[in-house]
């Protein structure tokens, strides 16, 4: 079962018990009326690819489905990387548009007529896929963005450390200074450059 590519036109129709369906995750399309009146089936658990339904050759519809009045849910099989994929986008918004998106079809297709439930599902696969890749291209842009204010917040700290060394050494040869000044002014307040000016000469040697 899990090597089945397709599922040909007409497969399942007329299947009056058929009440679920879960399809592999390996099946790449499903040709029109394949489907056709399974007036028991409720729900079908699905792949999300694109171009997942055939359009019908003569009324250019998709077709899976008709006749199908009972068919109110449908499911994602293989959705791992789906979920994944939601869970690690960078907004909480963005989290929750999405998980909004895959239960939509959940919502809208009790009330959809019979012959447009397969449109109405294709219709989602598409949206859900659009989207998607419209917050994976978004999440993609702001990690560069928050990537590259990172870098320069990194290079403005290194220049911030490369000035504050320079203020600090700046800041120790001013204080070697200031302590010099002071020394003079103690010297001179307590009459030491006199004793000093008086006692020296005769401290040297002739």
């Amino acid at each position: 079962m899990t090597s089945i590519r397709a599922i040909e036109s007409k497969a399942f129709s007329d299947c009056l018990q058929l009440t679920d369906v879960e399809l592999p995750k390996g099946v790449e399309r499903i040709e029109q009326f394949a489907f056709y009146y399974c007036p028991s089936l409720r729900r079908i658990a699905i792949p999300l690819k694109a171009d997942l339904f055939q359009l019908g050759s003569m009324d250019h519809r998709f077709t899976i489905f008709d006749a199908c009045d009972d068919l109110t849910t449908v499911d994602l099989v293989g959705d791992e990387w789906i979920h994944k994929t939601i869970s690690s986008l960078l907004l909480e918004r963005w989290r929750n548009v999405m998980n909004q998106k895959i239960d939509y079809i959940n919502q809208t297709l009790p009330n959809t007529i019979p012959s447009e439930k397969a449109d109405e599902i294709q219709y989602w696969i598409r949206s859900v896929i659009d989207k998607l890749e419209h917050y994976k291209v978004e999440h993609n842009r702001l990690l560069k963005e928050d990537m590259t204010q990172l870098e320069l917040a990194l290079w403005k700290a290194k220049l911030d450390e490369k000035e504050e060394d320079s203020q600090l050494k700046l800041q120790a040869k001013r204080a070697k200074v200031d302590v010099e000044s002071m020394r003079r002014e103690k010297r001179i307040m307590s009459g030491a450059s006199i004793v000093v000016k008086n006692v020296l000469p005769f401290l040297k040697l002739g």
